[in-house]
C-alpha cells in the first residue's frame, strides 16, 4: 500500500499533464476527447492494445505498462503498474480536496441513497457524485479523478464484494464522513458468510474512527448500531431519540417521511426506499440544507436504471426492479409489491448471483416466500431457480429470458400488475421492451 502514498517524480509530472486534461478514461468505447487515457489489464483484456486507438479518438496522453509500446509513440507513457498508477493520481487529486467527501456503501440501496442525496445537496453546495454505479477499484479512482477541485461536496459511492475492498477504497478516497445503507445477504460468496458480509462493509467504519471523520448510522438498524460500539455516530431513524427523528407513512400507495413537522413527499414505490429517502433528508439537513429545499428535491426524484421504476402500460403496470438482486431486495421487493398489488398480480424473478455454497437455500427461500405470498403467478428465470426443483400449480420456470419471452409470446400475461426483479446479467428489462412492442 505504500504505492498510494509515495509520489514520485514521474507521477507528479502525469498529473501535471492530467490537470491540463478533460480527465481520465479507460474504455475507448467511451471515448474523452482532451483526456488522458489508462491502460488498465483484465482477465480478458489488455489495455495497452487500444492506446493507439483512444489517440485516435482524441486522447491527449497514454499511460501505459508496456514498455516496447512506449517507444513508438511520444504520448505514451511508461510506468511499471497503469492500475497502481490510476489509485497514486487519484489519491494525490483526493488530497487536494478541500470539501466533504462522503462515501457511501451497503448491500442494498446504495445507488438510490447516492441520487437521493445528491439531488438534496446540489441545492446548496457545487457538488460531483459517483456517475451512475461505477463503484468498484476501478470506478471509485475514476471518480475521484473527474471530480473538479472546484467542487464544494463529493459523493463516492463503494461497492464491494470481499473483504478488505472497501478498506482498500478508503485509503484512496480518504473520506471525511460515511454512511452504510444496511447490512444484507448481497456477494456472500466473495465474503464467505453474512458475517463476513458486515466485517466487510465495516470497513469504512473503522477507516472513518481512525480518521476521526463522521458516520451516519440509521437507528433502525441495531445491528449497526451495535458494530459501532462506542464510536460516535451521527444518528437518524424513527425513534425520537434520534439526531434527526423521521416518521414513515404510505398514502394512496405513496412514500410520506414526517420530518421537523414537515411532510416530505416521495415519487419512489416501495417501502424500503424509506431508509433511502431518511437518509437524505437527515444528511442534507446536517450539512445545513433547508428543509423546505430537501423537500422539493426528494419530490423531484424519479428513479431510472431499471432501478424501482413504476411503469403504466395500456394494459399493465409494472414495477421494474432489473438491475440488481441479493435474498435481502429480493425478499423486500416481493413483500413490498404484495402489499401494493393485493390481488391480479405476477411476479417474474430472475436469479441471484454471487451468492456460492448458499446459492440453492436463497432461490429456494424466495420461492417459499412467493408461494406464501398467494401471488395469481410466479415465473422464474434462471438455472438457480430451476435448480431448486420446487413445484407449485402456479409456479412456471424458465432457463433463460430468451425462453420466456418466447413462452410469452403464445401466452400473454393477463395480470394486470407486475413486478419484474432479477439480477442485471438475466437482462430481464427485455420483458419490459416485449410487452411495450404488444401494448
Amino acid at each position: 500500500m505504500d504505492a498510494f502514498f509515495f509520489m514520485n517524480k514521474q507521477t507528479k509530472n502525469i498529473y501535471k499533464l492530467f490537470l491540463k486534461s478533460s480527465g481520465v478514461f479507460t474504455d475507448t468505447r467511451k471515448p474523452l476527447v482532451g483526456g488522458v487515457f489508462i491502460a488498465l489489464r483484465g482477465p480478458t483484456f489488455n489495455g495497452n492494445t487500444y492506446a493507439s486507438k483512444a489517440m485516435q479518438q482524441g486522447a491527449c496522453l497514454a499511460i501505459i505498462d508496456d514498455y516496447q509500446l512506449s517507444k513508438k509513440n511520444e504520448k505514451f507513457i511508461y510506468v511499471e503498474d497503469c492500475y497502481i498508477m490510476l489509485n497514486i493520481l487519484a489519491n494525490h487529486h483526493r488530497k487536494k480536496m478541500t470539501c466533504p467527501v462522503l462515501a457511501i456503501t451497503g448491500s442494498n440501496g446504495k445507488t438510490t441513497t447516492k441520487e437521493l442525496l445528491k439531488i438534496v445537496i446540489k441545492q446548496g453546495y457545487k457538488t460531483h457524485a459517483t456517475h451512475e454505479n461505477l463503484n468498484n477499484h476501478i470506478g471509485v479512482p475514476l471518480t475521484i479523478l473527474n471530480t473538479p477541485l472546484s467542487s464544494e461536496f463529493v459523493i463516492i459511492e463503494m461497492g464491494a464484494n470481499h473483504l478488505k475492498e472497501i478498506k482498500g477504497l478508503c485509503e484512496v478516497a480518504e473520506p471525511t464522513h460515511g454512511f452504510i445503507t444496511n447490512f444484507g445477504k448481497a456477494h456472500i460468496e466473495g465474503f464467505g458468510s453474512e458475517k463476513g458480509v458486515i466485517e466487510g462493509k465495516s470497513e469504512l467504519y473503522t477507516y472513518l474512527s481512525k480518521s476521526k471523520g463522521t458516520v451516519f448510522v440509521n437507528t433502525d438498524n441495531v445491528n449497526q448500531v451495535e458494530k459501532l460500539g462506542e464510536n460516535p455516530f451521527i444518528s437518524f431513524g424513527q425513534s425520537e431519540s434520534s439526531n434527526y427523528s423521521i416518521s414513515y407513512r404510505t398514502k394512496n400507495n405513496k412514500l410520506e417521511l414526517g420530518f421537523k413537522g414537515d411532510k416530505i413527499n416521495s415519487s419512489l414505490h416501495g417501502e424500503y426506499n424509506f431508509p433511502n429517502i431518511a437518509a437524505a433528508i437527515a444528511i442534507g439537513s446536517f450539512f445545513k440544507i433547508p428543509t423546505n429545499k430537501i423537500r422539493k428535491a426528494i419530490k423531484s426524484y424519479e428513479s431510472s436504471n431499471n432501478r424501482s421504476q413504476l411503469i403504466k402500460l395500456k394494459n399493465y403496470e409494472i414495477i421494474l426492479d432489473a438491475y440488481n438482486a441479493n435474498p435481502s431486495s429480493m425478499g423486500l421487493a416481493i413483500k413490498s409489491f404484495k402489499s401494493r398489488y393485493l390481488s391480479d398480480n405476477i411476479i417474474i424473478l430472475g436469479d441471484m448471483l454471487e451468492l456460492g455454497e448458499y446459492a440453492l437455500i436463497s432461490h429456494q427461500e424466495i420461492i417459499s416466500l412467493a408461494i406464501k405470498s398467494s401471488f395469481s403467478k410466479i415465473i422464474t428465470v434462471g438455472k438457480h431457480f430451476k435448480e431448486t426443483g420446487m413445484i407449485f400449480s402456479n409456479l412456471l420456470q424458465f432457463s433463460s429470458t430468451i425462453s420466456l419471452i418466447e413462452y410469452l409470446n403464445n401466452n400473454p400475461i393477463k395480470e394486470k400488475n407486475i413486478l419484474i426483479k432479477g439480477s442485471r446479467s438475466m437482462e430481464l428489462e427485455r420483458v419490459l421492451a416485449f410487452l411495450e412492442e404488444k401494448v
